[in-house]
């Protein structure tokens, strides 16, 4: 009796993922090696977005309590005679029939326009963390991409996607109106644009605000929660507030503005607007702060030494640098 050789079992195999739906299942519950130990460069996106955000919040600063401390406020009569207005090294006659009121207090963005220092201040504010706040969004809606795919209906994506287009006609809009004043350049341009950046900014944070608050079930650490419900917050506040001080403030335009004083209804409701806007894009913060941006040999400066030959090895740290195959290696003990 010849004795038969006994039938091995069949050896796992590894399944290659036809998909990137099967890849993610394939390598759930594996976070994959970011290589940061080699990386020639690596730092926290926060850490210039901070830097910018700090520049900018103490030229705006500056530029209000500059633009208080050298603001002038007529009386009556010299309003109706006229007086002459010292804007940088020119002089210009004013004269107008719109009074102030005892309990009118002076609105922000009419201080920079009759105070110069103010108005160059108020400049470095918005152009500097221009390019930033492009940046900071377009890598948001990356994230969103990568974390919440499968998740993401056309709507949202739709959202996503005009997100950054409308961040850089807001930014755009809000450097050219600061930059084009009402005595010195085009008054039409400067009314143009005021009217694009809040068309722009109330569709912007709305949107931001439907998106953020669409994925705010998958947080997991207070501090996402915060940033969800403060964004909500300043999202109704702007949102109520910019289109009545905006169709205020545009429609005076028309009159000379000899002075920053307007009704105490409208500068307050300017004061809520300013203070909301911020605060949303303040917290962009929050939701970047994990983001780091990894320069690697090889793969990004052209190099082409190897990098450490033994990672590579049998039993090496990178032997299989495919996560859905490390995955499965691990599970089946092969």
């Amino acid at each position: 009796m010849t004795n038969q050789k006994e039938r091995k079992p069949p050896q796992p195999q590894v399944k290659v993922p036809s998909n990137l739906r099967e890849s993610r299942q394939l390598k759930e519950g594996h976070v994959e090696d970011n290589n940061e130990d080699i990386a020639y460069f690596n730092i926290k996106v926060i850490y210039p977005a901070l830097f910018f955000t700090i520049l900018s919040l103490t030229a705006f600063t500056i530029a209000v309590c500059g633009s208080l401390y050298t603001d002038y406020k007529p009386p009556r009569w010299l309003l109706k005679r006229g007086f002459g207005v010292k804007y940088g090294s020119s002089i210009f006659h004013c004269n107008s029939t719109v009074k102030i009121r005892w309990n009118d207090m002076p609105s922000v963005l009419n201080m920079f326009e009759v105070n110069v220092v103010g108005n160059v201040l108020f400049r470095i504010a918005v152009c500097l963390p221009m390019v930033v706040r492009i940046f900071l969004v377009s890598v948001w809606r990356k994230v969103l991409y990568m974390e919440y795919e499968d998740g993401l209906n056309f709507l949202y994506k739709a959202c996503n996607d005009l997100i950054p287009i409308l961040t850089a006609v807001e930014v755009f809009a809000l450097a050219l109106f600061s930059i084009i004043t009402l005595h010195m350049d085009f008054p039409h341009v400067n009314r143009f644009c005021k009217v694009v950046f809040v068309i722009t900014a109330v569709t912007n944070v709305f949107m931001i605000s439907i998106v953020s608050f669409a994925h705010g079930r998958t947080a997991t650490k207070k501090i996402e929660t915060f940033a969800i419900a403060v964004k909500l917050v300043c999202c109704v506040s702007f949102c109520y507030t910019a289109p009545q001080f905006f169709q205020q403030h545009v429609g005076t335009l028309i009159y000379p503005l000899c002075h920053s004083y307007v009704p105490r209804a409208q500068a307050l409701t300017e004061y809520v607007m300013i203070a909301s806007y911020g605060l949303f894009h303040l917290t962009t913060l929050i939701d970047i702060r994990d983001v780091s941006f990894m320069c690697y040999p090889r793969t990004c400066s052209g190099e082409c030494e190897p990098l450490h030959p033994d990672n590579f090895q049998k039993g090496g740290k990178f032997e299989h640098c495919r996560a859905y195959e490390y995955n499965q290696r691990r599970i089946l003990n092969m």
